[in-house]
């Protein structure tokens, strides 16, 4: 068959076309490597993102788990340590020989600081607990507050003390002479949805 032979009115659609499908494919194929290639950098970008957030978390968890395990360990963190505190006293007032030592403790309630503090999932919570004492001498109001700092579980802030004198000194061993009501405030921080903290 000779060039000349050809009919090329036949063949000029089914040659459109033929140029029509090569462009779109060359076109699809094109469109296929940059998006390959743009989400293989997005990929890239993405790792790397994740890696460093990563390293972070983990130097941040190295650093602060131990911390946090103390504070779960010493009663800060967790359920509240009203029967420790409770037992320290007790022991507290037999060792020291304090002639009288009552408490009462109020239900525990969420604290909110005067300054603004971020908890994020955690929640600050205190019982008020107030102490009413006959002591022997001012000293055994600090010996009990020694004790209750060294033994007890959990955090507190002495909010007040007031002392009195209980009439006339009397130089005796057991007379008590003074008396003391103090305010405490203890401190636990929970998790803010209410679920216990299981180490």
């Amino acid at each position: 068959m000779k060039y000349s032979d050809i009919d090329w009115k036949i063949l000029r659609g089914a040659i459109a076309i033929l140029v029509v499908s090569i462009s779109v494919a060359g076109t699809l194929i094109y469109l296929t490597m940059y998006f390959q290639d743009r989400m293989h950098r997005e990929f890239t970008r993405n790792d790397l993102r994740f890696q460093s957030i990563s390293k972070r978390y983990l130097a941040v968890d190295e650093e602060y788990y131990p911390r946090f395990i103390e504070l779960y360990n010493k009663g800060v963190i967790g359920k509240e340590q009203r029967l420790n505190w409770i037992e320290v006293l007790r022991t507290a007032g037999m060792q020291i020989q304090v002639p009288t030592l009552s408490y009462q403790i109020e239900s525990q309630d969420t604290y909110m600081p005067s300054y603004s503090v971020t908890l994020g999932r955690f929640k600050l919570y205190s019982s008020k607990m107030t102490l009413n004492m006959r002591l022997l001498h001012e000293g055994d109001l600090l010996n009990i507050l020694n004790r209750l700092n060294k033994n007890a579980k959990g955090i507190y802030s002495l909010n007040s003390c007031r002392l009195s004198q209980n009439g006339v000194i009397v130089e005796s061993a057991d007379a008590p002479n003074i008396n003391a009501e103090c305010d405490l405030q203890w401190f636990t921080i929970k998790l803010a949805n209410g679920k216990d903290i299981n180490v």
